[in-house]
């Protein structure tokens, strides 16, 4: 194969967008995922300090969010590690909508 061939398949496989433009979207999304996560988490925290009110419904989000996030990197790249961050994020996030629907009910934790 040729230089020409080898741009030809690379161009049939992955349109005209390359590897670093791709690379560069997953970056872009991670990044705005975990900015995402750590405004939802310092809202929460001024959200409880000052209001005094809950915040676990809207950590749960945040954990929810971010487990959304590894197990979607989990499926493309199968790294046992985006596997159990995405376990780990999913079992906080319910442990925050479980504690907010106990305080929805009236029973304080």
């Amino acid at each position: 194969m040729n230089k020409d061939e080898i741009l030809e398949k690379s161009r049939e496989e992955y349109g005209i967008v390359d590897e670093r433009e791709k690379r560069d979207e997953i970056r872009a999304a991670s990044v705005g995922m975990w900015v995402s996560f750590a405004l939802m988490v310092i809202y929460a925290q001024v959200k409880s300090i000052v209001l005094g009110q809950s915040a676990n419904d809207i950590m749960g989000l945040a954990f929810f969010g971010a487990s959304v996030t590894f197990f979607t990197r989990f499926r493309f790249s199968r790294d046992r590690a985006h596997l159990a961050g995405g376990i780990i994020f999913a079992l906080g996030g319910l442990l925050f909508l479980g504690t907010y629907i106990l305080r929805l009910n009236g029973i304080d934790i």
